[in-house]
Formats: C-alpha cells, structure tokens, sequence
C-alpha cells in the first residue's frame, strides 16, 4: 500500500510540490522517468498454416455460394478486354491443375501493375542482424533499449526542477534521438514502475510516428520483447515485461 500511495503522490497534479521538495530532500530512491519507446510493426505478420487453411476455406466457400460470372456481359467480343480475358483464365486453370485447388474465373491484371515487384518482407537489416537499425524485424515490435553499468536496460533519465513525468519524457527523447524524429507518447501517467536502492524508474509508453534517428547512447539496440527475455536480467524483464505488447 505504501509504494502506491508514494506513485499516485508522484503523478497528481495535486501533490506534485511537496512530493518533489520530499525528493530533493531524501538522497534515495531518485525519481526518474523510463522510456518505453517502440517502433510498431510496419507490415502484417505472416499466417500461421491454421490461419492460411481457414482464409482459404473461406475464399472457396464464398465463390462456391456467389452467382456464376458472365463474362460475355462484361467482355465484349473483339475488344481489346477479350484476350486480357483468356490469357488471366488459361493462367487460373492451369494454377488449378498444378495445385489441385477448385477453378475459379480470374481478373486480368491492370497493365500498370504487371511490373509491379513487391518489397522483400526480410531486410538487409535482417540477414546482418543490425539490431541498431529500426528497419529490421518488420512485423514485430520494436522497442529501444540502451546498456548502461548494470546491462541492457530501457532509457532513463532523473527529473530536473519542476519536470513532469510525460515532459522528462519527451526531453529524453529529443536528447536522444533529435527534433527529426516524430513521438507520440502516450497519456501523462506511468504504466508502471522499478525500484532500485538509487533511484525509482516510473515507465511512460511512446511511440515512433516518422523519422529515423540513432540514439545518444554508445550502445543500443532495437529489439522485439522475444529478444528482450533474453538480453535483460531476468528479475528486471519480470517487473517490466507486462507493460510491453506481444506483437
């Protein structure tokens, strides 16, 4: 009860005076403010065989139930549309026969999009296991951390003078990342808290909207949480790792 009594005295607007002359006063715990910046995923992660045999019932269940297509409705003959027509339906067929999936009539390409090749879901980043780039590890999650006297922690910094704990944050993101990159960090309260004999590290969320900035920090990484489990001292994941998201 004490220690939540101590945090809600921290984030109140109320209580903010005496509670940090208290702060200034004591040498230990020193109130600081943790970042839990993250990079969201950029593209969508890839299905599981479950999920792939579920869409795919779906797809042939919706076709099995839709009304017959009449292409000599929308395909007039001798327009320029016709051999589009043939071609996309002798490419369906025989896609059909070579994977044993029941025939279903196909729409032509667009000729602007023929040409079109799509970007690899794996990246340089990736196959050089540059955990330093935000480029990496496309469908995941990526949060910042930095390695500091104990090991690889997330970024911390003390308050200074009359800070609230969202504007120590946002400070520490511009120090360490610079006015080229977006954030957006999330409501003004903590989502949770570790305690060390020298300081008391309240955690804000935030997020990268745009931009791309290397931190400050000699040595840092952008890792998903799998990565995390097993880069932070045990103790230190199991008082933070409820606050970060699974993706």
């Amino acid at each position: 009860m004490s220690i939540r009594r101590t945090a809600f005295k921290v984030i109140s607007p109320l209580q903010t005076t005496s509670t940090r002359s208290l702060a200034t006063a004591t040498s230990t715990p020193k109130i600081h403010v943790g970042l839990l910046l993250k990079r969201n995923p950029v593209i969508l992660r890839d299905l599981t065989p479950f999920e792939t045999s579920y869409y795919s019932y779906r797809h042939n269940l919706i076709q099995n139930e839709a009304r017959p297509f009449n292409p000599k409705f929308y395909i007039k003959k001798g327009t320029a549309a016709e051999p589009r027509w043939h071609a996309a339906q002798e490419a369906a067929r025989k896609e059909a026969e070579e994977t044993g999936a029941p025939y279903f009539p196909k729409q032509p390409r667009e000729e602007e999009l023929k040409d079109v090749k799509l970007a690899e879901r794996e990246t340089e980043a990736d196959r050089a296991n540059d955990v330093k780039s935000l480029n990496r590890a496309l469908q995941r999650t990526l949060y910042l951390v930095v390695k500091g006297e104990s090991g690889w922690e997330f970024p911390a910094t003390p308050l200074t003078g009359e800070e609230l704990l969202h504007e120590a944050a946002q400070r520490h993101i511009t120090s360490q990342l610079g006015e080229g990159v977006e954030t957006w960090i999330v409501g003004q309260a903590p989502v949770g808290h570790w305690v060390e004999p020298q300081r008391k590290i309240f955690y804000m969320k935030a997020h990268i909207i745009s931009g791309n900035g290397a931190p400050q920090s000699a040595e840092y990484a952008w890792l998903t949480k799998q990565e995390l489990v097993s880069q932070l001292d045990p103790e230190y994941y199991k008082a933070v790792g409820g606050m970060l998201a699974e993706l």
